[in-house]
């Protein structure tokens, strides 16, 4: 079992953990419960990849790129909250499939690119101050990215010209996180949801994350919430040659989803 693979079953392990505990605790101790499965977040996409030494740009907006290469994608957010004390997690995953061209001296190369986006986190916050209708809550946790791309080549080289067919590229690594959110109660059926956080496990693995989200409460089943996500994240890994894989940029665009209340 790889490194990955590992952490990966940690992370799952400890959420499972941290949900079965939660309801057990709930038949006593009046838990609630939050979902938001299968929420949209419209994201685009402006960053540099690189693999052994070579830079290769993603530059990709929601509008006109992603919908269009967009294969197959899901989201889902979970919160246990008593209190003052909220458990969250998240999964998030994108597979885009973009194709592009370029020419090498005489040589037209089109590629075709399977390229898997994934991000999961865990953690929890702690309510420390309450205003009138304003709630401050501390938050943490760890959040764990892995990027893969298999790209496909295809030329009108002649024969005796080598070039690759296809090449495999990215990689996985896991960050803490800490940081604060703020919800303002402006009557009882709307709220503003403020998140700001920063990840970081050294110079060569950071990143920043925030979102403002409007929620519109129902009558006691759910709600509906909309607004913004910011991520943007510095990643540069240990590998060697065509292992070397780097992530620098920044995704962003409007969040829209329904909550479940139980």
């Amino acid at each position: 079992m790889n490194k990955a693979t590992k952490l990966a079953s940690t992370i799952g392990l400890t959420g499972c953990m941290a949900l079965s505990a939660a309801q057990v605790v709930a038949q006593d101790h009046g838990w609630e419960f939050n979902v938001a499965p299968l929420y949209l977040w419209g994201k685009s996409i402006d960053a540099i990849s690189a693999a052994g030494g070579r830079e290769l740009p993603v530059d990709l907006t929601f509008k006109d790129e992603v919908l269009e290469n967009l294969e197959s994608a899901y989201a889902i957010h979970f919160e246990a909250s008593n209190d003052k004390l909220t458990l969250f997690a998240e999964y998030n995953y994108a597979n885009l499939e973009p194709s592009g061209g370029t020419s090498i001296g005489p040589i037209d190369v089109k590629a075709r690119i399977d390229f898997q986006d994934i991000m999961t986190e865990g953690g929890v916050t702690y309510a420390f101050a309450e205003t009138g209708s304003m709630r401050w809550e501390a938050l943490g946790g760890l959040r764990y990215y892995k990027q893969h791309a298999e790209i496909k080549f295809s030329s009108n080289r002649p024969g005796n010209i080598p070039l690759p067919n296809k090449l495999r590229i990215g990689d996985s690594w896991v960050h803490p996180f800490a940081g604060l959110r703020v919800i303002t109660q402006f009557n009882e059926r709307w709220s503003l949801r403020l998140r700001g956080d920063y990840g970081y496990e050294d110079s060569d693995n950071s990143a920043l994350h925030g979102i403002a989200l409007f929620n519109y409460q129902f009558r006691g089943w759910g709600s509906a919430f909309f607004g913004y996500r910011y991520f943007d994240m510095d990643y540069q890994g240990s590998g060697k040659g065509l292992d070397e894989y780097a992530f620098d940029g920044d995704q962003q665009g409007p969040l829209i989803g329904l909550n479940l209340h139980f």
